[in-house]
């Protein structure tokens, strides 16, 4: 009898020293709620968002100690940490400073500048997209990679939506970053603001949808990722436009900040209007 319950009692403390959820709260310097903040496990499919009050909670159960928690939000500072570390946080509590930011002044002379649009557009077959009903869907995260070798200034980011169900609205969470081994880095976003783009159905119009981001100054001359994503409190489903068969086009994507996939085979309808070098 005492045997069974040492061996109750050793399984419980095994189960409670794995089973780890931990919650708590993204704040500013000033304490205000940083909404819509993603916190996940680096190179793993695990996270959360928070809250309007910032608020999340994120599942740590088996997790090794040594790999990193981490935080990215375009106009903040990342936030890393190990989970040993990170576990010690007085009421897990994460503070995000505000980047410093130093933006160059461009005199540009529109001779030597020309329009042009990058990535794929006005496609009609349905290619990826987000449904609510299907709990891993909203956390995904698209990315296409534009190749560029000329200076260049990003004006707007566009999609096109071949299908669409929206409740309520949708809004999309856009970013730019350069590239590190062939993939998007987090590390070297090109953004300093939020860009974010919240429409309705009734917003949809000819099947594109676009953001207008002339005023972010956003300069590169190198090969670049176009990312996307929406916010958690969608509910809906509505697929991108693509090109399901070109082959030589990349598909880019990843759950929380896991690791990057790509498929090659076809790629989602993310294009971007540029104003680049002659």
């Amino acid at each position: 009898m005492k045997k069974i319950e040492f061996t109750l009692l050793l399984l419980l403390v095994t189960v409670t020293f794995h089973a780890q959820k931990i919650s708590g709260k993204i704040l500013d310097e000033n304490d205000n709620p940083i909404p819509g903040a993603r916190i996940g496990i680096e190179n793993q499919e695990i996270g959360d968002i928070t809250d309007s009050n910032g608020n999340y909670t994120i599942d740590l159960t088996n997790v090794d100690k040594i790999k990193i928690v981490k935080v990215i939000v375009n106009e903040y500072e990342p936030f890393k940490a190990t989970i040993a570390d990170f576990t010690k946080l007085q009421n897990h509590t994460i503070i995000l400073k505000k980047k410093i930011i130093n933006l160059e002044t461009v005199v540009i002379n529109p001779k030597k500048y020309v329009l042009k649009n990058f990535g794929t557009s006005n496609s009609k077959k349905a290619y990826g997209g987000f449904d609510s009903g299907e709990p891993d869907d909203i956390f995904k995260e698209y990315a296409i990679k534009i190749k560029n070798k000329k200076n260049l200034k990003v004006n707007k980011i566009n999609i096109n939506i071949v299908d669409q169900k929206i409740e309520k609205n949708v809004t999309f969470i856009f970013d730019i970053q350069n590239e590190k081994d062939g993939f998007p880095d987090d590390a070297q976003s090109l953004v300093n603001d939020p860009l974010r783009l919240t429409v309705t159905e009734n917003d949809i119009k000819n099947k594109k949808v676009s953001l207008d981001i002339s005023d972010k100054n956003l300069w590169t001359d190198k090969d670049f990722f176009v990312l996307v994503r929406i916010t958690d409190d969608f509910k809906g489903q509505f697929s991108f436009g693509g090109n399901i068969f070109a082959f030589s086009k990349d598909t880019y994507y990843r759950n929380y900040f896991g690791k990057w996939k790509k498929y090659s085979g076809g790629e989602p309808s993310i294009n971007v209007d540029v104003m680049i070098e002659k």
